[in-house]
């Protein structure tokens, strides 16, 4: 009885961290068969016992209210401030990058098709992700913005953009490098089948994001990170995933 109750005690004292979690390939996806965000919520919960990592799916369009003040959610991992969220109004702070990443414009192959086809999205359809931001004309602007100017079909998942492309169903995507280093030699995307801009169209660094006066914090957050790089895990993880070239975090860099 003894026994049973100092381990009661200990589950019980677990602190849950509710990490948001929306459809952004590879690093969350329902699609995939997993993803760096189940993966890394797993190694963070082996490695330690004061904190229960849990994922909350929420669609794109939620992630700046998930981690307001009564917001569902207290982290966010894999994200870019640069995406909204000095419009939000949500206080935030973030860890150090974790990522440096790309998105280019792709289109499926075809004879006669070259990089002239990226010129102009005149009478050419889009595919876009709802809640996504895009890099058009110069300016960084929300899919439901893109909308009013261009010829966009908003679907709920990056892999189905690529899917309708190489279906010939739209004429482009954006789609981030990582997602096309981490689909080489799977059977789901043909990548091989898929013209590449030459050019990116817009870079990021990605971070973990965490809401004000939540359950966690920068400092504990960073530091739990340091741990699993200084055992090694980090590194598998990204490599994994093909990622190790995007992969910006290295243990000595998180203090």
């Amino acid at each position: 009885m003894i026994i049973f109750f100092v381990l009661s005690n200990s589950a019980s004292a677990q602190v849950p961290v509710y990490v948001a979690a929306y459809d952004y390939p590879p690093y969350f996806s329902d699609v995939l068969e997993t993803d760096l965000t189940r993966e890394l919520v797993r190694l963070l919960n082996e490695h330690q016992d004061s904190y229960e990592f849990l994922i909350q799916i929420i669609p794109p369009t939620s992630r700046y209210e998930s981690l307001s003040e009564g917001g569902c959610c207290d982290v966010i991992f894999f994200e870019s401030p640069l995406w909204g969220w000095s419009r939000s109004g949500v206080s935030y702070t973030k860890t150090i990058p974790l990522v440096s990443g790309k998105e280019r414009l792709v289109t499926a192959k075809k004879e006669g098709r070259d990089q002239s086809f990226f010129d102009s999205y005149e009478g050419k359809t889009l595919g876009g992700v709802k809640g996504y931001h895009y890099l058009l004309g110069g300016k960084l602007v929300a899919s439901d913005e893109a909308k009013e100017k261009y010829m966009i079909y908003l679907a709920d998942s990056r892999i189905i953009n690529l899917r309708m492309v190489l279906g010939q169903r739209v004429d482009l995507t954006v789609v981030n490098d990582e997602l096309l280093a981490a689909l080489q030699g799977s059977s789901q995307v043909r990548v091989d089948d898929l013209l590449l801009s030459e050019k990116a169209s817009f870079e990021y660094d990605l971070h973990m994001l965490i809401g004000k006066d939540k359950s966690m914090n920068v400092k504990t957050l960073q530091r739990l990170m340091r741990e699993l790089g200084r055992k090694g895990e980090l590194d598998t993880l990204f490599k994994r995933f093909n990622m190790e070239s995007f992969q910006l975090y290295r243990p000595s860099t998180m203090r």
